[in-house]
């Protein structure tokens, strides 16, 4: 029974009677919150239909006296700070001449008031229930990490993008926050751990440390480089903000050495990597074959793009290619493969990637896997054979590769962003003080990529940084309204000296820089939920604001 009080307590009205209605409702809203918080790294539609119930309960609960009560509501500043979020957007909707646009925006951003006014005004939940809502979060994201595995060893055609249940940038973040509630529950409960060390207690390291280490490969295997790069600059900023709180010498040389060690593999790691990717191969020396075998004539375009140590251009027989290759599939060479990619430009490349000529010796190379892998649009046998860490090397060169060879940005992650980027500077130059308004945004930005006849010209997104697209929509006016209302908030609540919500906070605003974060509702949810949650557990009696908290 005290166990079951510890999750379920009983709630007392303003006479200090216990309420068996208000006992429900705080049960309700307790169940609700730890289905919501699980449901973000694998369900849009669950995340929806908790959020609608959270808000149903919280109304019919009532008791709005108590719930907008100073007193017994010391987060009302990030309520407010939330409220200016949303406010900013409905005021410049004046200026909008897209209103159909404009309120779906609004819409599909409600959670960034709707959340907040329910888990800042309910009755405070106890630190054991938000452990154990913070906890079914990250076994969510284990869980969803594990299904995702188990996809992708038995649907190997799988696209990376589709192995979660949600986007998969949007679920990276979500790894990523797991990974800090893990870490941040390994040292409440394992810092002050006496030498010589219990065997449950190296069993707990081992734990904590595999689960890490998982979650990590599956952000591999996702080919989310971004997250590695948000997780290893919070890594940073927490020790440089909290360098004076560790009292401990060994502790501090410990931490510093860590992030040496890290660092001095990554750049092992991708010294090697750019040595395998470039090194030359036997195709590539001169003077270049200009037969084939079969007497057929090669084309050389001899225009230095590179992969896998070999000229992708060079070498190329198109008609022993074309001749071969329909007795390998039914899939004619001048069509798309499944992903939209042109079959024959996907064939050369493959080839090259072998390091073999593309002729009709080459074409002996192939396996039916590897036909039918080229079927799929994969373009290099390492996105089929090699490692999770190889493959993600290997598509960054090759964006780098396309780009300084020729100008390419469609279809590359980071170069589109910064296309977009770019074009979305330019609009927020050409309105820079209160923006193109709330409905605007999408026009005006697609509107500057059909000007400049950008590449990306088409595309169904705008800026792909949620900093841009508050500038583009609101300008430095209204932008300074949301940053001044969440910087008085955060220092008001005093949320950075909790070292958890300061990591973040960090990886939200890190994901706001690749990431039109807001602008769906699990990006939502991931930008308001914990933010809420961290909020409440800085203000529990008994639970300091400090790294023990």
């Amino acid at each position: 029974m005290g166990l079951f009080h510890t999750y379920f307590p009983p709630v007392t009205d303003d006479d200090g009677k216990v309420s068996l209605r208000l006992t429900i409702h705080h049960a309700i809203y307790f169940v609700l919150l730890v289905l919501l918080f699980a449901s973000q790294p694998v369900s849009n539609f669950m995340m929806s239909g908790m959020e609608i119930l959270m808000a149903v309960n919280w109304a019919l609960e009532w008791d709005m006296r108590r719930k907008f009560s100073r007193r017994t509501s010391p987060l009302l500043p990030l309520l407010l700070a939330f409220a200016i979020l949303m406010a900013v957007h409905l005021l410049w909707m004046l200026g909008s001449t897209n209103v159909g646009y404009g309120w779906y925006d609004i819409f599909k951003k409600l959670p960034l008031i709707a959340i907040p006014l329910v888990v800042l005004t309910s009755r405070q939940l106890n630190f054991k229930q938000l452990t154990f809502i913070v906890m079914g979060f990250v076994i969510s994201v284990f869980v969803a990490a594990i299904i995702g595995n188990i996809r992708m060893a038995t649907e190997p055609d799988i696209p990376y993008r589709d192995v979660p249940f949600i986007s998969h940038i949007r679920y990276s973040l979500n790894v990523c926050l797991a990974i800090v509630f893990i870490l941040w529950y390994a040292v409440r409960r394992y810092s002050r751990i006496t030498f010589p060390l219990k065997f449950r207690d190296y069993l707990a390291y081992i734990l904590i440390a595999s689960l890490t280490l998982f979650l990590l490969d599956f952000l591999l295997k996702l080919r989310s480089y971004t997250a590695f790069i948000v997780l290893f600059v919070v890594a940073i900023a927490l020790l440089l903000c909290y360098w004076r709180r560790i009292n401990s010498a060994k502790i501090r040389i410990l931490l510093v050495s860590l992030l040496v060690v890290i660092v001095a593999v990554l750049a092992v790691v991708t010294l090697k990597m750019r040595n395998d990717y470039y090194s030359p191969v036997a195709l590539i020396e001169q003077p270049l074959a200009e037969k084939t075998v079969n007497g057929n004539s090669y084309r050389h375009t001899n225009d230095g793009f590179i992969e896998n140590g070999n000229y992708v251009n060079n070498y190329v027989c198109e008609e022993e290619l074309r001749a071969e290759w329909v007795k390998r599939s039914a899939m004619a060479i001048d069509s798309s493969t499944a992903n939209g990619y042109a079959v024959m430009p996907t064939l050369i490349r493959y080839l090259n990637g072998l390091g073999t000529t593309k002729d009709s010796v080459g074409m002996t190379l192939l396996t039916d896997g590897d036909v039918k892998a080229i079927e799929n649009g994969i373009a290099n046998p390492v996105y089929v054979y090699g490692s999770s860490l190889r493959k993600m090397y290997y598509v960054m060169f090759f964006e780098y590769e396309s780009h300084k060879r020729y100008g390419s940005v469609k279809d590359f992650t980071m170069l589109q962003r910064l296309e977009l980027w770019r074009n979305a500077l330019r609009v927020f130059k050409s309105h820079p003080l209160f923006g193109v308004g709330t409905g605007d945004v999408v026009d005006e930005c697609h509107a500057q990529l059909e000007a400049d006849g950008s590449q990306l010209r088409g595309t169904t997104k705008h800026a792909h940084n949620q900093y841009l697209t508050f500038l583009v929509s609101f300008g430095i006016v209204g932008f300074l309204l949301i940053a001044v209302a969440f910087v008085w908030a955060l220092r008001k609540i005093r949320l950075f000296h909790q070292p958890v919500a300061a990591a973040y906070i960090c990886i939200l605003l890190m994901s706001f820089i690749t990431e039109d974060t807001v602008e769906t509702l699990a990006g939502c949810l991931f930008a308001v939920l914990p933010f809420c949650l961290l909020g409440v557990i800085s203000k529990i009696d008994g639970c300091p604001n400090n790294i023990d908290c």
